[in-house]
C-alpha cells in the first residue's frame, strides 16, 4: 500500500535522497549512518546532548522514555492532533494502538516480545522464550537505570540498545561504550515475525522520546526536522523487505538488518532476495505520513 515511488532506491550510499508519502504527498529527507542534524555534519547525538549531561546519559535517557511512553505532549500543530498529544505512549504499553498516515488503526502489543511469553528470541539458531523485563521492567526505567540488577537479562538488552543507538545517533565522545551484541539485526529478530504495524510503532517511539528531549520537529512549511530524520533513517535501515546488508558499526562490518516480517508488503524495487533480509518493508515514506496525521 505504502510503496516508494520508482525512483525512491534504497542506498546508504547516497547522503541524501527525497521521498514522498503516498497518503500524504510529502518531501523526506533520508540519511545515511549515523544521523547527522539537517544542513550540518554534525552528528544528532553531539548536537543534542545537554552541556551538563553524558552522551551515555542522554541516549540512556531517550531509550528509557521510549519503553515507557512518559513523554512531555506536543503543542497543537496538526489539525489531525488537536489534543497535542502523541500518538505513541511507550514500547511496553500492552494497550497501545497505532495509526497510519491514512488512518488504518491496529492493536499494538509488543510485550510479549519482552516478558518472556513468546519464543520469538533467536539462540544459537533457534526460537526460545527469554524474560527481559526480569530487572524491574518500566519501574526501573523510569528510575532511570536499565535495569535493578546488573546479571538481569533486562539489562543486557537495555544496556545492548544504548550502545547500539549511540552508533546510529553518532555518540562520538571516547568515553561511549562500545557496542557488543550481533552485527545483524535481522539475525537476532528473525522468529518475531514482527508486522509494519508493530515496526513502525517501534520506531513512533523513538521519534516520541527525541522530541521530548528537545530534539527538532517538524513544521507546518519544511515538515522536516532532526526527530525526522530519527524516525526516517530507522524506517531506512530496519524496516525494509528483501534489503540489502548494511554496516551499522564498522567495526563489525556489513550484515543483514531488516527486521520487518510482513511478507505480504512489497519489496525494494532495487533489490534481490539473494544476499538479502527475506524481511521488512519499504515504507520510509509511512513514517513521516504517521507523524503529521498525529
Amino acid at each position: 500500500m505504502f510503496a516508494l515511488l520508482p525512483l525512491l532506491l534504497f542506498s546508504l550510499s547516497l547522503p541524501l535522497t527525497l521521498a514522498q508519502d503516498q497518503c500524504n504527498l510529502l518531501p523526506v529527507a533520508v540519511q545515511s549512518l549515523p544521523l547527522k542534524v539537517l544542513n550540518s555534519t554534525q552528528t544528532i547525538c553531539d548536537r543534542y546532548t545537554p552541556s551538563n549531561s553524558t552522551q551515555y546519559a542522554w541516549i540512556s535517557k531517550l531509550i528509557n522514555l521510549a519503553f515507557t511512553g512518559d513523554y512531555t505532549p506536543l503543542p497543537n500543530l496538526w489539525p489531525a492532533n488537536p489534543n497535542g498529544t502523541y500518538q505513541a505512549s511507550g514500547i511496553l504499553d500492552p494497550n497501545s494502538v497505532y495509526r497510519d498516515p491514512c488512518y488504518e488503526v491496529t492493536a499494538i502489543n509488543l510485550v510479549p516480545f519482552f516478558n518472556g511469553t513468546w519464543k520469538s528470541n533467536n539462540r544459537d539458531g533457534k526460537a526460545v522464550a527469554i524474560n527481559f523485563l526480569d530487572g524491574g521492567g518500566v519501574t526501573a526505567l523510569q528510575s532511570g537505570v536499565p535495569a535493578w540488577n546488573v546479571n538481569s537479562n533486562q539489562h543486557r538488552l537495555l544496556t545492548h540498545f544504548y550502545q547500539y543507538f549511540g552508533i546510529i545517533l553518532g555518540c562520538t565522545s571516547s568515553s561511549f561504550p562500545r557496542y557488543t551484541g550481533p552485527a545483524s539485526q535481522f539475525q537476532i529478530h528473525r522468529y518475531m515475525d514482527l508486522t509494519g504495524p508493530q515496526m513502525h510503532y517501534f520506531i513512533h517511539n523513538i521519534y516520541d522520546a527525541a522530541l521530548t528531549l528537545g530534539v527538532q520537529g517538524p513544521d507546518l512549511v519544511t515538515h522536516v526536522g532532526d526527530a525526522i530524520s530519527i524516525g526516517v533513517g530507522l524506517d531506512n535501515v530496519f524496516n525494509k523487505k528483501c534489503a540489502p546488508p548494511v554496516k551499522v558499526a564498522a567495526y563489525q562490518g556489513s550484515a543483514l538488518q531488516g527486521m520487518c516480517g510482513d511478507e505480504g508488503r512489497p519489496q525494494l524495487a532495487s533489490s534481490s532476495m539473494a544476499n538479502t533480509s527475506s524481511h521488512g518493508i519499504d515504507a520510509v515514506t509511512q513514517f513521516v505520513g504517521d507523524i503529521l496525521k498525529g
